[in-house]
């Protein structure tokens, strides 16, 4: 039975029970509604908004992470569009500048042997004295560029985005959303080893060392990146 002389705050039950609070404080002072929580903390005006399913205070949920950046390639190889290098740790994909110096080597031989045999052909065709004249001319520089074309450009469109050397040395030639580069692209970038293969490949060699993605001049204009196969 309650006690006549207790007061309603007395037998009120609650984490107050017992004690009297101040003069004109509520029994619940400080402490949530009875059936009800803490209200939720509300940022201050001007705060950044948490990511979805983050807590306020800058803490991830448990099981969850921050929206982490993602790496630069692919399982495959690919880079991704809008994301720069690897975490810190990881191999760059792009760093294959030896192996690209001897896919370069490679590739060259299979323009300049064809162009030795015909060379030599004509000359023994001609009985010796062969010289560059009229069609013969013409056929010493369309020849190579033919080739190079075929090597450089038409042979990788059709196969992944890959040249006969880069097929060897499993390199590849891919584009910034990660897939194989199109003809026109590829076409750019042959036309433009005429800068890249000076002085011997020695320009293509230090503007690959220079850049961040080690992309020489072809790839920089025609926006595509030598990875290393998967």
């Amino acid at each position: 039975m309650t006690n006549p002389q207790e007061s309603p705050e007395q037998s009120q039950p609650g984490p107050n029970r017992g004690q009297q609070p101040y003069p004109g404080q509520s029994p619940y002072a400080g402490q949530p509604y009875p059936g009800q929580g803490y209200p939720p903390q509300q940022p201050y005006p001007g705060q950044q908004q948490p990511y979805p399913g983050q807590e306020y205070g800058g803490q991830p949920y448990p099981g969850q992470g921050y929206p982490t950046q993602q790496g630069y390639p692919t399982q495959q190889g690919y880079p991704q569009p809008g994301y720069g290098y690897p975490p810190q740790g990881a191999a760059d994909p792009t760093a294959v500048v030896g192996a690209r110096v001897g896919q370069y080597i490679l590739d060259a031989l299979l323009v300049i042997v064809p162009l030795l045999v015909l060379v030599f052909g004509l000359a023994v065709a001609a009985g010796g004295s062969f010289q560059l004249e009229g069609a013969a001319a013409l056929l010493f520089f369309l020849v190579p560029a033919v080739l190079g074309w075929l090597v450089h450009a038409w042979w990788p469109s059709t196969h992944g985005g890959q040249t006969p050397a880069m097929g060897w040395l499993k390199l590849r030639i891919v584009t910034a959303e990660g897939g194989p580069p199109s003809l026109g692209a590829l076409t750019v970038r042959w036309l433009l080893l005429v800068v890249d293969g000076s002085f011997f490949g020695l320009v293509g060699l230090v503007i690959m060392s220079a850049t961040a993605r080690h992309q020489r001049l072809g790839d920089i204009a025609a926006s595509t990146y030598v990875v290393r196969a998967g």
